[in-house]
């Protein structure tokens, strides 16, 4: 969001009246910068609460229309309003528009108005943080209605989708899951640009945290929608064995919207496991059946090879029975017409005997794998064996690291700013975090370090084995600069910061010949 706005200087500059005027002109269609602005001062102030904004909003019509069920495009321009000035009310107004008669209709006009705000907000620079602050809160409280409204009930679509990577079931999408799928996926819009640019790293950011949440105080931090849905997290990671079936519909719908990360926690809580497609989009290292992301211990849903490979351990014999059982009845089903009966045993051992073979290199190939990635492999974040909490020494080392590359996203913002879309989209940046100038610079930081960009910053200062790989990358460069004494550190203000400024300018914001 980058709306501009003038803020008021004490709070006797709240007028409500152009408040009012406000609303009523965003009602009926006509959007002025000065409108949205409007609303982004009142929502500055403390004592502009929902009741507040109720009042205002309900002396347009508000209620009665969700009440009476009215459609009409300005009434659903104004409950597409309250549902941005009321975070809480964003579930409701959803299920409001699909039970409509039409709700394709209702969907055009609600994408209408987000359409006008963003082609308004687009004429401004400056960044508010208000109107962006309730898109957040809304998508958490759609999040935690997700989770505690009955699968069932009289208000959700009959609509049968079968999840992908759960072959063996299929379940019905209550209507607010297929709500919250347009909603978030629509490209011109307030909730979904909102969602991938900033409130993805915000739930990301949450969920690593959710283990420290009894600390006393930290829950106090968020907002209370955001609180609300940390809270029922908290349980899945004080208990690791701790399922529950409700939290289904988030897996799919993360799944649906191409956040794998987010989809394989929710199918971890959910069904106590996550499905093979799903976790190799995390992990793609074949062969691993546990992990770790966002603190939570991830398994690997079992295939038919693994269960192969359980019967292969549990006796081999077990194996041949079977296997030869099955001949046998294949072989009399299809009718073994002209086979003697030492023909039908020689076909059986040297069928059984391939595929004992095949069971065996199979099982051998994805244990070399195994211990040849285990052995090779510092940055699979899915491994929980190799990672340790990080040091108090590598902490300090990481903060002092950490510091520098702060102060280097404020000195190379003017540098990023000036980058057009295409110069971003040549770099590698993707489309979704163009105007995250610290993944940028992040992004830059492990290009010139010479990083695999899926390395996770977010990692760095929380395991041994993560800061080690990127303080060896900082070593390797101070010592190729000449560096003195390369120590694996960025010091702010040091040499080395900037190096790294000067070759994140000239190597990658701006490289010579565009390559």
């Amino acid at each position: 969001m980058t709306l501009s706005v003038y803020m008021p200087e004490s709070p006797f500059d709240l007028d409500k009246n152009e408040i009012k005027k406000a609303v009523k002109a965003i009602m009926n269609g006509r959007i002025k910068p000065e409108h949205i602005n409007n609303l982004e001062i009142a929502l500055f102030y403390p004592q502009m609460d929902d009741k507040s904004w109720h009042q205002i909003l309900d002396g347009r019509g508000a209620s009665k229309a969700y009440q009476d069920k009215i459609y009409s495009e300005p009434m659903v321009r104004l409950l597409t309003l309250q549902a941005l000035l009321i975070p809480k009310f964003l579930p409701d107004f959803l299920i409001w528009m699909q039970t409509a008669p039409k709700p394709d209709d209702c969907w055009e006009s609600c994408h209408k108005l987000q359409a006008s705000i963003l082609a308004e907000d687009q004429k401004n620079t400056p960044s508010l943080p208000f109107l962006p602050r309730n898109i957040n809160d809304g998508i958490y409280s759609l999040l935690s209605r997700l989770i505690t409204t009955p699968k069932s009930s009289p208000l959700d679509s009959k609509i049968k989708h079968k999840l992908r990577g759960l072959v063996h079931d299929k379940v019905y999408i209550p209507q607010l899951v297929k709500a919250t799928q347009s909603l978030l996926n629509e490209k011109q819009g307030l909730w979904s640009q909102f969602y991938r640019v900033y409130f993805a790293n915000d739930l990301a950011d949450a969920l690593s945290q959710i283990p420290d949440l009894c600390e006393p105080g930290i829950i106090t931090d968020y907002s209370e929608e955001k609180a609300e849905f940390l809270t029922h997290l908290q349980p899945f990671w004080k208990d690791p064995r701790k399922t529950d079936k409700k939290y289904l519909p988030l897996a799919q719908l993360f799944e649906e919207l191409n956040f794998p990360h987010f989809a394989t926690i929710f199918y971890q809580i959910s069904t106590g496991n996550v499905p093979r497609n799903i976790f190799s989009q995390v992990s793609p290292r074949s062969g691993v059946k546990k992990g770790i992301l966002f603190k939570m211990t991830l398994i690997r849903q079992k295939g038919w090879g693994d269960h192969l490979h359980s019967a292969l351990d549990a006796g081999i014999d077990f194996v041949t029975e079977n296997l030869i059982l099955r001949m046998v009845i294949g072989l009399l089903l299809v009718g073994g017409i002209g086979l003697t009966t030492r023909g039908i045993i020689s076909l059986i051992a040297n069928q059984s005997n391939k595929a004992l073979e095949a069971i065996r290199d199979e099982k051998i190939a994805t244990v070399t794998a195994e211990s040849k990635s285990q052995q090779t492999s510092k940055t699979d974040t899915n491994n929980p064996e190799t990672l340790t909490d990080i040091s108090d020494e590598n902490k300090e080392r990481f903060h002092r690291t950490n510091e520098a590359i702060k102060a280097m996203t404020t000195n190379l913002t003017p540098d990023i700013t000036q980058l057009e879309t295409e110069d971003k989209n040549r770099i590698g940046i993707r489309e979704d975090v163009h105007n995250n100038k610290e993944y940028i610079v992040l992004f830059c930081v492990r290009k010139i370090l010479e990083l695999d960009q899926n390395l996770p910053y977010g990692e760095i200062g929380k395991y041994n084995e993560r800061w080690q790989e990127f303080s060896d990358a900082i070593r390797k460069y101070q010592e190729a600069k000449g560096a003195n004494t390369p120590d694996g550190v960025i010091d702010e203000g040091s040499r080395t910061q900037k190096w790294l400024e000067e070759d994140i300018r000239n190597q990658c914001l701006n490289p010579p010949d565009g390559g």
